[in-house]
């Protein structure tokens, strides 16, 4: 019966693809006679942005009332992006077609479109036989619908141009959308086509002013290549809100910039930092006076490399100027629009980025966070003084080290100790994490959900002896303590308030508590304690308000907004007992280059929030300190981009897809643009990369920070951090 449903469905699949009807009516009946008394059987789907029952129905080959039925739902209910239905199974699906390879069998073919044997041999009509021959041409079932996208047809489309643009054929367009005839394609249409490769292409949204000269240079293209993309014959196919495909890059050198009412170039070259004939050579002005408003022009980022001009001389090629300018010859063919790399022309000028001398600030610090391995102790130290770091950041969890009262276990941290020391770096540990006998009430009321989170303990002076007796250890080794990690965070400050006795539920549970007991008021008065007991044992040492994690929101149980955090602890008087203020950069793939809060290139959330732009976060700090008559440094004791590149030791959950938004290059890119901003910032003292071996220490979110990946290998930030300029000998954080 099986086979037979299978066959059923090749048969509908064939039907589809060649347009072919099943002429003996009786056998067909037979087929469907005997597949009824088979169970019903569903696909799921998830709702997309736009999509209605009507829609989907016809996606589907289905109608409303089976979908109401299938879901239990009304008919004028209104349905939800990302709600899932049930889709009745057996419904026409879409097909390709697949040129056999070299060494291809069935069963091969089979798995690469998650499809079987039996389904191949029903549509290609090959019976019981797996014979096929290189260079053959079969039908396959096309891969599943979240490899699809709609597509609004525009004036002058066609289906070669749209087939065209997304790598397709015309004929599985056709089968994909029921398209009896090429030509039965009318604008405003929408049409099922195949998603672009998100690796290599991007979306470009047409704005107003928008030329194929502009666009070209923003994604390092040419206007040839958007031509061929999308299927344009001239300029008047982009209209203002229309989406093109663009080559996705890594980083552009340009923004663009729409001119205004009162614009001159003059005043517009001014504005951006670049020379006048730089600008015009960049969009290629015939007359400086040229523009108009709303033009869209080409202008270098603020933060990039500085354009300049070269003039080609006798025996230069693309290739031996990209040399001379440290660039590659596709960029220069970007910036010149250069379709041919050998036609370049003796005398022209043309243009070449040329990297900005980055200031090395004298006593700026630059740091990398190091995670506990007590048997690689000396590697990791070695590896730091090949970084050209001078500070290196060490979390201590008070719970690994006092494990009962006055029971210390110090080995492995004695040895990273040892181990900095000797190699000349000076250190700061971030102190957090009390253990469960010091938080015994805590511990025993906590509701299951919060067990696997730390807190400070019942009694803050238990974390005063705690601190008295590590300064005492380290006195002249350490040179400055972080107190706690990001309090603003449940995951890090959890004291549940219960206000009355609770009693355990059936499952052993305590049920939620009425309130977290988090905030600024409770804070303060920890740090307090601490830079009284650190300065009491050891003077020279400095004490650092703990980094606060960038949180845009906050509803004072799970989490406290960075903002309100930050202003309340200043109001508590946190400042008279800190040497410095901390600061936390993370949770964001947004290039450091950029102002908040524009979507970047490849970045769909985490981008909404001034605290994911890494000038937007420290400007905040800076006027909150000068807001409050605060003239302390900030110390950012955490700085990183996370990526999915290369190994990691698990897959983003859901909410951190944001990790997959930054690629390696980009993740190096970004380290060395962060420093080079950092260094026209007098008030940043300090920068703690993270992480060097998060992956080697089994922290599965760290990992993806690592500058070592999961099997070893050094990630390119490691390469780029190690080039950023540095002092020969850095002076300390001023205290």
């Amino acid at each position: 019966m099986y086979r037979r449903c299978l066959i059923m469905f090749a048969l509908i699949l064939v039907a589809m693809a060649f347009n072919v009807y099943a002429q003996e009516d009786s056998a067909e009946k037979s087929l469907e006679s005997e597949s009824s008394a088979a169970p019903a059987a569903f696909d799921i789907y998830i709702v997309q942005r736009g999509d209605s029952l009507y829609a989907i129905a016809q996606r589907f080959n289905t109608t409303i009332e089976a979908l109401t039925t299938s879901n239990s739902i009304s008919g004028d209910v209104r349905i939800l992006a990302g709600q899932a239905l049930l889709i009745p199974a057996g419904g026409v699906k879409p097909v390709a077609l697949y040129e056999v390879q070299p060494g291809d069998t069935l069963f091969s073919i089979s798995k690469q479109f998650n499809t079987s044997i039996d389904i191949l041999q029903g549509i290609n009509e090959l019976g019981d036989s797996v014979a096929i021959v290189a260079g053959q041409t079969i039908a396959v079932p096309s891969i599943d619908e979240v490899s699809y996208e709609d597509y609004v047809v525009a004036a002058d489309d066609s289906l070669p141009s749209i087939a065209e643009r997304y790598d397709t054929d015309v004929t599985v367009l056709m089968s994909l959308n029921e398209i009896a005839d090429e030509r039965d394609l009318a604008e405003g249409q929408t049409i099922l086509v195949p998603r672009i490769d998100v690796v290599r292409f991007a979306v470009h949204t047409v704005q107003t002013g928008d030329t194929l000269f502009d666009i070209s240079r923003l994604y390092n293209t040419t206007v040839a290549q958007l031509r061929s993309l999308n299927g344009f014959e001239g300029g008047s196919d982009l209209a203002a809100g229309r989406s093109i495909i663009v080559p996705r890059v890594d980083e552009t050198l340009l923004d663009r910039y729409i001119v205004r009412s009162g614009d001159s170039l003059y005043s517009i070259a001014k504005r951006f930092d670049v020379e006048l004939p730089v600008l015009q050579a960049l969009n290629q002005l015939a007359d400086m006076r040229d523009i108009r408003v709303d033009q869209a022009l080409l202008v270098p980022k603020r933060d990039g490399a500085t354009l300049k001009l070269h003039v080609v001389q006798s025996g230069d090629s693309l290739e031996k100027i990209a040399e001379m300018y440290e660039t590659t010859v596709a960029l220069l063919q970007s910036l010149n629009g250069i379709a041919d790399p050998s036609l370049i022309l003796l005398d022209a000028a043309i243009l070449v980025p040329e990297a900005k001398d980055i200031l090395v600030r004298s006593g700026f610090g630059f740091g990398i966070q190091i995670f506990v391995e007590r048997e690689r102790a000396d590697d990791l130290a070695r590896s730091a003084n090949n970084l050209g770091v001078d500070w290196v950041k060490i979390d201590v969890a008070w719970a690994e080290i006092e494990t009962a009262p006055d029971v210390y276990s110090y080995s492995a941290l004695d040895a990273m100790i040892a181990a900095m020391e000797l190699a000349g770096l000076k250190i700061m540990l971030t102190v957090y994490d009390a253990p469960e006998w010091s938080r015994s009430t805590y511990i025993e009321n906590l509701n299951s959900q919060f067990k696997g989170y730390t807190g400070p303990p019942e009694d803050y002076n238990d974390f005063a002896a705690f601190l008295a007796n590590l300064a005492t250890r380290y006195a002249g080794l350490v040179d400055a303590y972080e107190i706690w990690k990001s309090p603003n965070l449940v995951k890090f400050w959890t004291v549940p308030v219960y206000t009355r006795p609770r009693e355990r539920i059936d499952d052993g549970d305590y049920g939620i508590p009425d309130e977290i007991q988090m905030g600024a008021r409770h804070y303060a008065p920890l740090l307090e304690l601490a830079y009284r007991t650190i300065k009491s044992h050891d003077q020279k040492a400095m004490v650092i308000a703990a980094g606060l994690a960038p949180a845009g929101y906050g509803d004072n149980y799970n989490a406290i907004d960075t903002v309100t955090f930050l202003n309340n602890m200043l109001d508590e008087g946190a400042a008279e007992f800190s040497d410095a203020i901390g600061a936390i950069f993370s949770a964001s793939a947004v290039p450091p280059t950029l102002q908040c809060c524009e979507k970047p290139p490849g970045v769909d959330t985490h981008y909404e929030s001034f605290l994911q732009y890494l000038g937007d976060l420290l400007s905040f700090y800076e006027e909150t300190l000068r807001e409050h008559e605060v003239e302390l440094p900030v110390v950012v004791t955490q700085l990183g981009w996370g990526t999915t590149d290369g190994a990691n030791l698990a897959v983003p959950s859901t909410g951190f897809e944001w990790l997959t938004y930054t690629s390696e290059d980009e993740q190096a890119l970004y380290v060395t643009q962060a420093y080079r901003i950092a260094q026209n910032l007098e008030f940043v003292d300090s920068i703690f990369l993270y992480n060097l071996n998060g992956c080697a220490a089994g922290d599965e979110e760290a990992c993806f920070f690592s500058l070592e990946d999961a099997n070893g290998r050094l990630r390119p930030a490691f390469d780029a951090y190690q080039a950023v300029p540095k002092q020969g000998e850095a002076e300390a954080v001023p205290s």
